[in-house]
């Protein structure tokens, strides 16, 4: 066989492995895409029953029964500010108002937005991770996205953003991270693509006049990503079994934090909305503005 021939041949051998890797990688990520989704549908729906609740509680009965109305704030976030992130109650002890906060939003193009990021988003990572792992990623990228929020941020403020950015993070950190066993095309839409829109949105959230609050973005997209690089996909199933315990005690814990968060907040709606007098009481901070 001649230089020439051999060339040819081990030119074919490489072409034949570049072929069969590339279905291969197609392969397995049409297996996993083909999997169900439920967690982000629930997450979905409870921001969604949420607001809803919230927009038809304070304009049918709240406002109307209490005679409380403000230029400033819209009858769903009346109600919502008994959970929304608000530096001076959390000072005062109401730490549970950073996991409450993650399912206030402020009106419908706030809850239009922030649902459609989880619709787009939340979807892939549940298929590539699985309901734990992206349980724990969207509490507790949206629980350091409120605590960034606390910390830079003086204005009261709500919405699964944070969780959301986090997402994006995760996205992110995914794409690279298993760039070899995606097919390029994939893992370059979910690097190179992604960027400019987190960029725009960023970049949005600075401008004077427009209330996003960045300092929960940040939190989200950076912790996000961290959270990100140390867990593992089923594009690589072999993991430690360690590694299931911790995932299942973080689940645990966040599951936790959300039920206690719950029964606060339900406290404090109990106690807070029941006549404007309480109202007042409860926010002195927003009595000027009734």
């Amino acid at each position: 066989m001649t230089t020439s021939n051999t060339a040819q041949v081990v030119g074919l051998e490489r072409d034949a492995d570049a072929y069969l890797d590339t279905i291969g990688r197609e392969a397995s990520l049409a297996h996993i895409m083909s999997r169900d989704v439920k967690l982000t549908w629930w997450l979905l729906a409870i921001n969604v029953v949420f607001w809803v609740g919230a927009k038809f509680y304070g304009l049918l009965v709240f406002v109307p029964d209490t005679d409380i109305s403000t230029a400033v704030y819209n009858a769903e976030q009346l109600v919502f500010y008994t959970g929304m992130k608000v530096n001076v109650h959390i000072e005062a002890g109401q730490w549970w108002r950073l996991w409450t906060s993650q399912f206030v939003h402020l009106d419908i193009l706030h809850i239009l937005f922030n649902g459609y990021g989880l619709f787009i988003l939340g979807p892939i990572l549940e298929r590539f991770y699985g309901a734990r792992r992206l349980f724990v990623l969207y509490v507790l990228s949206g629980t350091i996205a409120s605590l960034s929020s606390y910390y830079f941020n003086a204005v009261p403020s709500g919405g699964a953003s944070g969780a959301i950015y986090g997402l994006v993070g995760g996205l992110l950190v995914f794409g690279y991270k298993y760039r070899k066993m995606l097919p390029a095309r994939v893992s370059k839409a979910l690097t190179v693509g992604l960027m400019p829109w987190v960029v725009l949105g960023l970049g949005i959230g600075f401008l004077d006049g427009i209330p996003m609050d960045n300092a929960a973005h940040l939190g989200g997209l950076i912790s996000g990503a961290l959270i990100t690089l140390v867990l593992a996909s089923r594009l690589k199933p072999h993991r430690h079994p360690a590694t299931s315990h911790v995932i299942w005690v973080l689940a645990a814990g966040a599951l936790g934090a959300l039920i206690w968060s719950a029964a606060a907040w339900s406290g404090e709606l109990s106690e807070c909305v029941s006549d404007r007098a309480a109202y007042e009481q409860c926010y002195p901070e927003l009595k000027a503005r009734l």
